[in-house]
C-alpha cells in the first residue's frame, strides 16, 4: 500500500463542496480546503468529484460463521432456531486455520466495499472452545495493515446453561479479546437472563471493557431482557459502554412498555444495532399474515435520542444465505425495512454505517475534519441519497492515508 499526500476533487456530503485534503506523516487529515499546494514530488489522487465519506463501519459481524454455508447441511426451516442447532454439531469438527480463511476472506470482501473498522463477534461457547477465538485473531493480524478489527467474546450457547463458558469468555480476553459479548435471552429462564447479564457487568469491570450483547433476539413480546441491561448500565455507571445488539422484541412489545425500555436505553446511553438484513430474514418465521418486519423501533429509538447503528451480521451463514459485507447495501436495507425514506432520515441511515457505528465502538478520530484518521472512501456519487440508491463499488479506499483499493504497485 502506498503513502499518499493528499487528494484533490473530493465532494463533501452536502453534495456541493469540492475541497482537498492533506494527509499528516501519522496518517491523519492535516488540511482541508480548496486548491492545496502540495510539496513537489508529492502523491496526490484525484477524486474526480467523487462522494468522500469516512471508511463504512460494521459494527455487528460473525467471521467464524462467514462463508460455512456450503460446510452445513441446509437450514430447512430458515429459522434462528434451527441455525443454532446446526452450528452447535458443526463448530466442535472446526479448526482455527479453517476459521481463519474463511474470516480473511469476509474481512478482504467488506474492505472492498470500503469498511475500514469491523466488531466481531467469536463463539467461545464450551463446544467451540478457544479454537474459533484463535483463528478470529489470526485474521485479524493478518488484515491488520488495511482493517481495525474488534472482537467480542460470545457465549452463543449462554452462560449459566453452558457451564465453563464464562471460563473461556475470561480466557479469550487474556488472549486479547476486546469487548465482553453476552446472549442473555438464550438463558433457560428470566432468573437466569438477568444473573447473565450480572455476570457481564462482573467481567466487564475485571477487564475495563466495554459490553456489546446479542438481546431479545426474538418476536416474543415477553422476552424483557432489554430493559435488565439498560438499568444495569445505569446502575453500574457504564453509560456510552454497552451496546445492545438486535432487540427485535421491542418493535413486539406494547407501544406503552416500548416507550419505558426506550427511555431507559437513552438515560443509560446504550448503543442499540440493528442488522436490518439477517433479522428481515430470520424473524416472522412462525407468523401467519400479517407478518412482522422483526426489526427494532429504529425511528423511535433516534427521535429518543438513542445512539443507533447497524451492522451486516452474517455472509452466507446458516443464519443467513447472502451477505456480501457491503454496508451500503445494509444502510440501503434499513431505508426500505423501518421508511427511512425522507432526507433527514436517509442521512440518519447512513449514519448508521458510519458516524453512529464508529460511536457504538467508541472509536476516536473518525470522520472527515482535521485531525481525524485518513481513513477514508470516494464513493462515485454525488450525494449519500444517491450512494445509498445505487450503492456503488468504491472508486478509492485509504487506510491511514496509504491507498487500499484500487491496489496500487506504487
Amino acid at each position: 500500500m502506498r503513502k499518499i499526500s493528499g487528494l484533490r476533487n473530493a465532494r463533501l456530503d452536502d453534495g456541493q463542496r469540492l475541497v482537498d485534503l492533506a494527509f499528516s506523516d501519522d496518517g491523519t487529515i492535516a488540511r482541508v480546503g480548496r486548491a492545496l499546494k502540495f510539496p513537489r514530488g508529492a502523491t496526490v489522487l484525484d477524486a474526480g468529484g467523487g462522494l468522500l465519506l469516512p471508511s463504512f463501519v460494521d459494527p455487528h459481524l460473525h467471521l467464524d460463521l462467514a462463508y460455512s454455508l456450503d460446510l452445513l447441511p441446509p437450514n430447512r426451516s430458515g429459522t434462528l432456531i434451527e441455525a443454532i442447532r446446526l452450528w452447535s454439531r458443526f463448530k466442535r469438527t472446526l479448526t482455527a486455520e479453517n476459521v481463519m480463511q474463511r474470516a480473511v476472506r469476509a474481512i478482504h470482501d467488506e474492505v472492498s466495499y470500503g469498511t475500514g473498522l469491523i466488531r466481531t463477534h467469536v463463539d467461545v461457547a464450551t463446544a467451540a472452545g478457544l479454537r474459533l477465538c484463535e483463528g478470529v485473531l489470526a485474521a485479524r493480524q493478518v488484515c491488520r495493515d488495511f482493517c481495525d478489527v474488534q472482537v467480542v467474546v460470545f457465549p452463543q450457547d449462554g452462560i449459566l446453561r453452558d457451564p465453563g463458558a464464562l471460563d473461556l469468555m475470561r480466557e479469550a480476553m487474556r488472549m486479547g479479546c476486546d469487548v465482553i459479548g453476552g446472549i442473555a435471552h438464550n438463558e433457560r429462564s428470566d432468573e437466569d437472563s438477568r444473573r447473565h447479564i450480572d455476570l457481564l457487568f462482573d467481567l466487564a469491570r475485571e477487564f475495563d471493557a466495554d459490553i456489546d450483547c446479542h438481546i431479545d433476539e426474538t418476536d416474543d413480546p415477553d422476552s424483557r431482557c432489554t430493559e435488565y441491561l439498560a438499568a444495569r448500565t445505569i446502575a453500574e455507571g457504564w453509560q456510552g459502554r454497552v451496546t445492545a445488539s438486535h432487540v427485535c422484541a421491542l418493535g413486539s412489545y406494547p407501544d406503552v412498555h416500548a416507550r419505558k425500555v426506550i427511555d431507559l436505553l437513552a438515560e443509560g446511553g446504550v448503543h442499540v444495532v440493528t442488522n436490518p438484513c439477517v433479522n428481515l430474514h430470520l424473524q416472522g418465521r412462525y407468523d401467519r399474515y400479517p407478518r412482522r418486519r422483526g426489526l427494532t423501533r429504529v425511528q423511535e429509538l433516534l427521535a429518543a435520542g438513542v445512539n443507533v447503528a447497524a451492522g451486516q451480521d452474517c455472509i452466507r451463514d446458516p443464519f443467513y444465505p447472502l451477505g456480501t459485507g457491503q454496508m451500503l447495501s445494509v444502510a440501503h436495507m434499513l431505508v426500505h425495512a423501518d421508511h427511512l425514506s425522507t432526507p433527514a432520515l436517509l442521512r440518519q441511515a447512513m449514519r448508521t454505517v458510519t458516524d453512529s457505528a464508529a460511536r457504538a465502538m467508541r472509536r476516536r478520530g473518525y470522520g472527515t475534519r482535521v485531525g481525524c484518521r485518513a481513513d477514508l472512501v470516494v464513493l462515485p456519487a454525488q450525494s449519500e441519497h444517491e450512494a445509498i440508491r445505487t450503492c456503488p463499488r468504491p472508486q478509492l479506499v485509504l487506510k491511514n492515508a496509504r491507498q487500499v483499493l484500487p491496489t496500487s504497485r506504487g
